[in-house]
């Protein structure tokens, strides 16, 4: 879906941030998905919860009590070493040298989500130590066009844009992508900054139908258009993994949407690096009664502890 520059040499980390127009599309499930899956892929990657005020991602990564977070880090009575949470990686991550991070967020913490320019460029400065440790960088910033959203986007290489097939999140992702003006056409290895990935589809054929009207109704409105990236499959998994406080790729990286996440991380490695991803096939979602009897079938038989 995304073409490589071949010729071209990329610098050691990368930075993508991660925006949806509105809450509830998903986007800090595929942030957490996506960095395990580029794990596996042999990368090292610090996930940052990016939104300002309101983080979440420690409870969704299963992290209970974080001692420290990005208010640490911003008031220097933490380095970042110290306030980085580390996750054990097992099978291919772990065989590839591959490994996750994350950066804890604030919550409820007026102060952070109100930071002007000038705190926020200390934020940027603080993790420049990340240039020696890290692979990629991939940032779950806030829903929405506030300030505290757009900037980590302005700042990225490239921001990945989630939506689902809604009207409104539709439109509000035509939303974000008019806030963002020149910098979503810019900063990326192709040309374009943002990239369209759409979460919760039922089939392949119903992601590129959703990407398909955001491109149109932006080139004729704002003059250019985002890339597709990809889509993620709506699966049972992403609910019962949130319920449990777990990743859902990590729970189970070869179910439909830990398939079509992990081809997500190939486009990126094959943006970023020039890598040579194989994209796996995954079948379309199944609805109806076809699609309760084979969620049945498949639990009835499913091995004791797996379910």
């Amino acid at each position: 879906m995304v073409e490589n520059d071949i010729n071209r040499t990329p610098p050691r980390l990368h930075t993508l941030s991660v925006l949806s127009g509105k809450g509830g599309v998903g986007k800090s499930n595929i942030s957490a998905g996506l960095s395990f899956a580029l794990a596996d892929f042999g990368k090292r990657v610090v996930l940052i919860d990016a939104d300002l005020g309101m983080a979440n991602l420690d409870i969704l990564c299963g992290v209970k009590n974080a001692k420290w977070n990005i208010a640490h880090l911003l008031d220097g009575s933490r380095s970042l070493s110290e306030v980085l949470v580390h996750f054990r990686v097992s099978g291919r991550a772990e065989r590839e040298n591959g490994g996750v991070a994350l950066l804890p967020g604030g919550v409820g913490l007026k102060e952070i989500a109100d930071m002007d320019d000038t705190e926020l460029a200390r934020l940027f400065a603080s993790l420049s130590a990340l240039d020696a440790t890290a692979d990629y960088v991939i940032m779950d910033a806030g829903a929405g066009i506030h300030k505290g959203a757009l900037s980590f986007a302005y700042a990225s290489e490239a921001t990945l844009l989630v939506t689902t097939p809604e009207p409104t999140s539709i439109r509000d992702a035509y939303g974000v992508i008019k806030s963002l003006g020149a910098t979503a056409w810019s900063g990326s290895a192709n040309g374009s900054g943002l990239f369209l990935v759409v979460n919760m589809v039922n089939s392949s054929r119903e992601a590129s139908d959703v990407a398909e009207r955001i491109r149109l109704a932006s080139m004729q409105f704002l003059g250019n258009t985002p890339m597709y990236l990809g889509y993620v499959l709506r699966d049972d998994i992403v609910e019962r993994s949130v319920r449990n406080c777990k990743i859902f790729y990590r729970t189970d990286p070869d179910s439909n949407a830990g398939i079509c996440v992990r081809n997500l991380a190939g486009e990126v490695l094959r943006m970023f690096d020039g890598m040579e991803v194989k994209r796996e096939v995954v079948p379309d979602s199944v609805g109806g009664m076809k699609g309760f009897l084979r969620r049945l079938t498949k639990s009835l038989f499913m091995e004791d502890g797996k379910k």
